[in-house]
């Protein structure tokens, strides 16, 4: 049969064809009735072995319904809906005037035009810290914003900044809660699926990755990163855009050929220098911010020369000599000349005069100097004005990361407790920073969120900048501890499995993982600080791994191990929840049989430190056999929690939510271990007691109700699994949303029940009012989408109508 099926095939393409002038045009085939008639026979003769081939195989299984259902509790797993943990909106730019810069921006906001259409759509700005990369790319997001243009802003800083802000993105692009888990387990791949997100996405859009100063964040481990196979990749259509900023202009990192305009590219991506304004536009900010009377444009021209046209030293000289001419402190440079020769003569505590940099030829070490200066002169400004306890709030806010500091972390009942800031009071906290933002050192802004939080940044140069004298010193480890202190307070009440509390923690964890970092490799840091930064550093990573960045967690876990052991030993409590927590966390990132051993190991520790009956004893066993089962010993898995499980009711008893979670496993391995009837038994048992526990509508309840509707009809009885669905689908597309992904699933397995029932034309029908739902929410190339788009096929075909089975889908079909 396969033979008749290739002869007719290519009967079939040699008429075709010959229609379209692509072979030899013999004379009969100039007849187009006979070149159709040929085409009608091949067909119908197609149909007719593709209608014999379908009922010798009659015999085989509907699709899917072999699989194993999907529902599993994982323990102590958080069930809420996930809200958003990273704001993706641009970073608000000044109302200033941003001199010298038009040019660039204009480049790219103009690569939506006509004129621009075969530039390359990925363009990176390159320059030291403080040049003003991230200006830039703040004016072309708020410039394409008001033309329509959808924007995003992640930033790269660290990699949990870079993790979480992707995360969000894949979630505001409509990737399932599923999809997302998998992408950032070991087995998935998260730039895959924002990319392949993206591609598909219909309007005109702009992703800033801004601050990746280590280009290895961006991509796989070994790998450059004009591989393009990380998060930084081809745009393959007009519609897109990526705007990257770093201080990494190497060639080594962007190997390129030459633009006749001086700019750099490869095949797919563009490099733009941002370089050091020049004299003009250097004089134009220093009058912006100091005003005219501070001198005329020759004097605020040879000022700009001295700090070599760096945008941010010019911005702190103009905004420190616009505030002393404000309040009149004297000892302090008012003019363009006084602010000059006080760089000149080293009239600071801490620097010296140095020669004056060539116009555009400031390198990165003359840059920090000249922050230095600037920075000096500006606390000196404070410190005139009665304000000295600033400069020691600055050196605080720089011992945090490179991100935003929520200023609720600045406690001032703490604070003054302390030694740093002795009697401190809200109202002169307030004042500090107010004073630090009037000289440009800090800036200070408000959050987008229903009830909006107050951020501090510091550019990252003033945070070098301000570290610096704390490393030559004793006091950087009182520093540490006081930052310490004041993240502790602040997440005393912070739980972070609850997500509602997500949001909040998104803006600590960076803070928290780099205090870690700071802490565990100074010398001189005390036990008792590092016991407190290892509570802290727990906490975070728990927040990661509920948050869904698994790896983040597993890895965060095992560099707190071996520390946490050195200062509490190995069977303190903290030790064992820490081992626990690093076994949950590499099961979830895609190695289950790791998390079995893991478990394994702890498990008898528990149980000598803390009794067999403990509940942190027994929720380990839970994990066990649950990270058992997925490492494939689903029949061990069964029997581990059949003895656990009169214990655990016992201690917890027997309606205890956990309780609920361990009997609604327990039931899943019976049925994957080989029997279907069992696990029915055992969900119909459990449904009723968690309705009345939990509610009809829970999301654990609803659940329970999906897999006991697989459960009766794997046992045989596809009839009732369909009727089961029928009910549980009006209450999924109320609770969570008609086209949410898991209302999407219950549709297309009700589809499969019917179809299995005896009534495959419905379960065709169904599955094409499915088909396009999906092919618009999740894509034409998502998992489940080809799942939906093949099952239709099926029960086309089980339908009676071979004929009209659909296209299978393309792979890598080229986007418009």
């Amino acid at each position: 049969m396969a033979a008749v099926v290739v002869v007719l095939t290519a009967a079939l393409g040699a008429a075709t064809n010959i229609g379209t002038g692509m072979l030899p045009a013999w004379r009969w085939a100039h007849s187009p009735a006979v070149i159709w008639s040929v085409v009608a026979t091949s067909v119908l003769l197609l149909m007719l072995l593709a209608v014999i081939q379908q009922r010798m195989a009659g015999t085989d299984n509907p699709p899917g319904l072999g699989a194993t259902v999907r529902h599993i509790f994982v323990p102590r797993r958080a069930g809420a809906t996930r809200p958003a943990i990273a704001s993706l909106r641009p970073p608000q730019v000044t109302d200033r005037d941003i001199r010298g810069r038009d040019r660039l921006v204009d480049q790219m906001t103009a690569l939506y035009s006509w004129r621009g259409r075969h530039r390359p759509r990925v363009n990176i700005l390159h320059g030291m810290g403080g040049a003003g990369k991230t200006t830039v790319a703040q004016l072309v997001a708020g410039r394409l914003t008001r033309a329509g243009v959808r924007v995003w802003w992640v930033s790269a800083a660290t990699a949990t900044q870079l993790d979480t802000g992707m995360r969000q993105l894949a979630a505001e692009l409509g990737a399932s809660a599923a999809d997302i888990e998998h992408a950032w387990s070991d087995t998935g791949s998260g730039p895959d699926l924002v990319w392949g997100m993206l591609d598909q996405l219909p309007q005109r859009w702009l992703l800033v990755i801004d601050n990746a100063d280590d280009t290895r964040l961006l991509t796989p481990p070994d790998e450059p990163v004009t591989a393009g196979r990380g998060w930084l990749r081809p745009v393959p259509h007009r519609r897109g855009l990526l705007l990257l900023t770093t201080r990494d202009g190497d060639p080594a990192t962007w190997p390129a050929a030459r633009y006749h305009d001086g700019g750099d590219r490869g095949d797919w991506y563009r490099l733009h220098p941002v370089g050091m304004l020049t004299p003009a536009d250097s004089a134009a900010v220093l009058l912006d911010h100091a005003g005219a009377a501070a001198g005329t444009v020759e004097q605020a021209t040879a000022l700009a020369e001295r700090l070599g046209g760096l945008p941010l030293a010019l911005g702190i000289a103009g905004q420190t000599i616009s505030q002393v001419r404000r309040t009149g402190v004297a000892g302090s440079p008012a003019t363009f000349a006084g602010y000059r020769t006080a760089l000149d003569t080293g009239d600071t505590p801490t620097s010296t005069p140095t020669p004056t940099p060539a116009a555009g030829a400031l390198s990165e070490a003359q840059a920090r100097r000249t922050i230095d200066r600037t920075w000096e002169l500006s606390l000196d400004l404070l410190d005139r004005r009665g304000l000295p306890q600033a400069r020691t709030l600055l050196r605080l806010l720089a011992t945090f990361a490179d991100a935003p500091i929520p200023t609720h972390l600045l406690d001032p009942a703490t604070l003054a407790a302390t030694a740093l800031l002795p009697d401190l009071t809200g109202e002169h906290l307030a004042t500090l920073l107010q004073a630090l933002t009037g000289v440009g050192l800090v800036t200070l802004e408000q959050t987008q969120r229903s009830t909006p939080v107050t951020l501090a940044r510091l550019h990252p140069l003033i945070r070098d900048t301000s570290r610096r004298p704390l490393h030559t010193t004793q006091r950087h480890t009182t520093y540490l501890a006081v930052s310490i202190t004041l993240l502790l307070n602040s997440t005393t009440n912070l739980d972070a499995d609850n997500p509602t509390t997500w949001p909040i923690w998104q803006t600590l964890a960076p803070h928290t993982t780099d205090l870690h970092s700071q802490a565990t490799t100074h010398p001189d840091t005390s036990d008792e600080t590092l016991i407190d930064v290892c509570g802290l550093t727990q906490k975070t990573a728990r927040y990661l791994g509920e948050a869904g960045l698994h790896q983040s967690a597993r890895d965060l876990f095992a560099e707190l191990l071996p520390i946490y052991e050195q200062v509490q030993g190995v069977e303190h409590p903290e030790i064992l929840a820490t081992r626990h927590n690093l076994a949950r966390w590499t099961g979830a990132a895609g190695d289950p049989a790791g998390a079995r051993d893991l478990f394994a190991e702890v498990l008898p520790i528990y149980e000598q430190v803390l009794g067999a009956e403990h509940p942190d004893t027994l929720d380990t066993r839970n994990h066990h056999a649950y990270w058992l089962g997925k490492a494939g010993d689903p029949a061990g898995a069964r029997d581990l929690l059949a003895e656990l499980l009169p214990i655990y009711e016992q201690v917890q008893g027997v309606e205890h939510p956990e309780i609920l979670a361990t009997r609604h496993n327990l039931a899943h391995w019976i049925g994957v271990a080989g029997d279907p009837a069992g696990a029915r038994d055992l969900f119909a048992e459990v449904l009723p007691i968690r309705e009345r526990v939990l509610g009809a509508e829970h999301p654990d309840t609803v659940t329970t109700r999906y897999d006991l509707a697989y459960w009766i009809g794997a046992a045989g009885d596809p009839a009732s699994a369909r009727d089961l669905l029928a009910e549980l689908l009006p209450i999924r597309e109320r609770v969570l949303g008609a086209e949410h992904p898991e209302t999407l699933n219950t549709r297309h397995n009700l589809a499969r029940w019917i179809g299995a029932a005896g009534d495959p034309a419905s379960a065709r029908d169904l599955l094409a009012e499915l088909l396009p739902i999906r092919e618009r929410v999740q894509g034409v190339k998502h998992p489940d989408t080809l799942d939906t788009r093949n099952d239709h096929a099926y029960w086309t075909g089980k339908a009676g109508d071979p004929g009209r089975r659909p296209r299978p889908a393309r792979r890598g079909a080229p986007h418009p």
